[in-house]
């Protein structure tokens, strides 16, 4: 018999101001520097880009809740008991005996890029079906935050489109954030556009990287992928450029449309695996808080550049304090 609970305490039962919805896994990190191939040894660490966005909105102080599902295994609970005790709401983390709780191999590189290496075909996440989805939350909720990983396959696919419809009937705000990973993709990089395209006219806010960008566009021009993905839907582009920062793109009510740069924050580079979460999270927490965009922007950016500084994606998010302490030396 399959074995699928769902954890209620002890959180609260009010509704978060925002959810996250996709893998939560765990991410093996390389202890030393080098390809997958020769790295001797690795580190365990939570990780999955929704679930890390949930822990650093949460370590900023905001409501958060996460939808998803985990094996029924020590991974699986290491998971649950992580997100709990960084304040995330796992009401709707549900766990299954289908299929383990997903792992990453991660190598870093002398710069600190990550390379990657999933073992996640089946895994949990990918079980969450449409009718596990807590329909009272995503009523409720100001923002909904979901990437690709979890459009890779059925039913998850479905869940998180119909997550976003609901979201969307409600009148809130959806952040899609591709993450692309095109290993995932049974049928390679078209697939991935086919689902992309079908997610964007759902979407208020898509915060891709400049690959990401022009790979789901077809195109090596910026300005002509940008006019590709504004004719889907999003109002908001944010595209993150690493060192160079974020290149962001709004459309007005009256249909204007308004561009600027957010610099990047000067600091020493040890770890960029998640620093695109970071940056979301820093975002959405700004504009639950009611910043201007660009000062939402900014704080992204700030979140993004303390993230780097230290080894993991989930482990290294700052708390609310420590940006306002890196604003003040900065």
């Amino acid at each position: 018999m399959v074995e699928i609970t769902l954890s209620l305490a002890p959180n609260d039962s009010s509704s978060p101001s925002v959810l996250c919805l996709g893998e939560v896994l765990i991410d093996f990190i390389a202890d030393t520097q080098g390809s997958l191939t020769t790295v001797p040894s690795f580190r365990k660490c939570p990780g999955g880009a929704p679930a890390n966005v949930a822990v650093g909105l949460a370590r900023l102080g905001i409501s958060c809740g996460f939808i998803g599902k985990v094996g029924n295994d020590q991974f699986g609970r290491f998971l649950r008991e992580t997100l709990q005790s960084n304040g995330v709401n796992t009401q709707s983390l549900l766990t299954t005996s289908e299929a383990p709780t997903a792992i990453a191999f991660v190598a870093l590189s002398s710069t600190g890029k990550p390379d990657f290496f999933f073992y996640r075909d089946p895994c949990a996440d990918l079980l969450l079906a449409q009718e596990e989805l807590p329909r009272k939350w995503l009523m409720q909720a100001n923002f909904l935050h979901i990437g690709s990983v979890s459009l890779t396959r059925e039913p998850a696919r479905q869940a998180t489109r119909r997550a976003a419809e609901i979201v969307k009937e409600s009148g809130a705000t959806v952040t899609f954030d591709p993450n692309l990973r095109l290993d995932l993709w049974r049928e390679g990089i078209g697939e991935c556009r086919q689902e992309v395209i079908r997610i964007l006219p759902l979407t208020d806010f898509f915060l891709p990287s400049t690959e990401e960008l022009l790979l789901l566009t077809e195109t090596q021009d910026l300005q002509e992928a940008i006019h590709k993905i504004l004719e889907q839907g999003p109002r908001v582009i944010c595209i993150k450029q690493g060192s160079d920062g974020v290149h962001v793109v709004k459309v007005s009510s009256d249909g204007t449309v308004e561009e600027f740069q957010q610099t990047a924050f000067p600091v020493e580079v040890v770890d960029t695996t998640g620093a695109g979460d970071a940056f979301n999270a820093g975002l959405i927490a700004g504009l639950v808080e009611g910043l201007p965009l660009k000062r939402a922007v900014k704080q992204g950016s700030a979140v993004a550049a303390l993230a780097i500084t230290k080894k993991g994606a989930m482990t290294s998010l700052p708390s609310h304090r420590q940006v306002e302490d890196f604003y003040t030396g900065h």
